[in-house]
């Protein structure tokens, strides 16, 4: 067997471990995949729960979409998403929510 052969049978080696690779990242995504679309739906089942309750109470849907869009409004866009704010124990000032140090002082969030 000459060098441009065990280079071949390596290259052939490495393609196949890639492809084996791939196929568990998709595997485990497709369970990711499931499990947040899991969450999604009890998610939905609650949300519809409450709505239905909040009606049988006296409370109608233009109460509660106001009620969101001022929810939205809290981090000063309109976009449709929620984003809690994170406040430093220590010295009290706001920090993002992927932080796990304090920007300000330091300390551990």
């Amino acid at each position: 067997m000459n060098f441009y052969d065990l280079f071949q049978n390596f290259k052939i080696d490495e393609a196949n471990r890639s492809t084996t690779n791939v196929k568990f990242k998709a595997d485990t995504n497709e369970v990711s995949i499931r499990s947040l679309q899991d969450q999604v739906d009890h998610l939905s089942l609650v949300c519809q729960a409450m709505c239905e309750l909040m009606e049988n109470i006296g409370f109608d849907k233009s109460m509660l979409k106001s009620k969101i869009r001022e929810i939205d409004l809290r981090d000063g866009k309109l976009d449709g998403k929620f984003v809690q704010k994170k406040v430093c124990g220590q010295c009290n000032s706001e920090v993002a929510r992927r932080h796990v140090k304090c920007l300000y002082c330091g300390s551990m969030i």
